[in-house]
């Protein structure tokens, strides 16, 4: 018996040797990319590329997956009334990205991640990160445009006037995992 559990124990230092020569090394960093939309009525729209990050730049061969998407956002409603707030992503096209609502309409591809957000009348709402996890839906969906380093976020607001809301500031965080390096 004493003989079976030394021949375990080489074997197992055996193999964390052999993976550690290996260099089989995982690490998780984060990005951040800091954003403001440029709004018209009810609705916002940003181009994010995350692709010129240095963290990106000197990790992207080695991403082997996306493991969080959260942002962290500050929503003014200066409205009478309270007012919704929703996020969609879509393919990256700086150029002709949507700038108005009726384009955005038009789209077929959209997808909706940020959920029903309400900004309460005459306040200012900061969404943490942590938060922003209860209104995040189709987060698969979110994680494959972060893998990529490029999206299209698109805010539309409900409720009110809508020329008297807007997306103060803002960042998208995003956790990657790493690995061979």
């Amino acid at each position: 018996m004493l003989k079976l559990f030394k021949n375990y124990v080489v074997l197992g230092l055996a193999a964390i040797i052999l993976l550690a020569g290996c260099g089989i090394v995982s690490m998780t960093f984060v990005i951040e990319e800091d954003f403001s939309l440029v709004g018209s009525g009810d609705f916002y729209s940003l181009a994010v590329d995350v692709t010129q990050n240095e963290d990106w730049q000197d990790h992207e061969e080695d991403i082997e997956f996306v493991e969080l998407v959260a942002f962290d956002m500050y929503l003014t409603n200066n409205e009478p009334t309270s007012v919704t707030f929703n996020g969609y992503v879509d393919d990256y096209d700086a150029v002709n990205i949507c700038t108005d609502r009726t384009c955005f309409d038009g789209l077929t591809t959209p997808t909706r991640v940020l959920k029903d957000i309400i900004i309460p009348a005459n306040s200012t709402r900061h969404i943490t990160p942590g938060e922003s996890l209860a209104y995040i839906e189709n987060l698969d969906v979110m994680k494959a445009f972060a893998r990529e380093g490029q999206f299209n976020f698109y805010g539309i607001s409900t409720g009110g006037a809508a020329v008297n809301f807007s997306v103060d500031e803002g960042t998208v965080i995003v956790i990657l995992m790493v690995s061979g390096m």
